[in-house]
């Protein structure tokens, strides 16, 4: 079942990481993939959260969703 979780836990990070690059990209219009992007990221942890996960599983999720917050918004001030 750990194989299980680490491979739902890299699919929300990869999510998290390009929606919110969707999102950011299109500011400030609504980007609907992106918005997908994050209901499915969202979905995706609160599944591993229903499963008794251990909480590290959710760190990689965490972690690409800050990295890609902060491309975003480095791309969206640069501009």
């Amino acid at each position: 079942m750990t194989a299980l979780f680490w491979l739902m836990s890299l699919l929300a990070a990869a999510l998290a990481f390009g929606s919110v690059l969707l999102l950011t990209r299109d500011l400030p219009r609504v980007s609907i993939p992106g918005i997908v992007g994050e209901v499915l990221t969202f979905a995706l942890l609160g599944a591993l959260l229903l499963l008794d996960a251990p909480l590290a599983t959710l760190l990689p999720a965490l972690i690409a969703g800050l990295i890609g917050t902060a491309f975003g918004l480095y791309r969206l001030l640069n501009r």
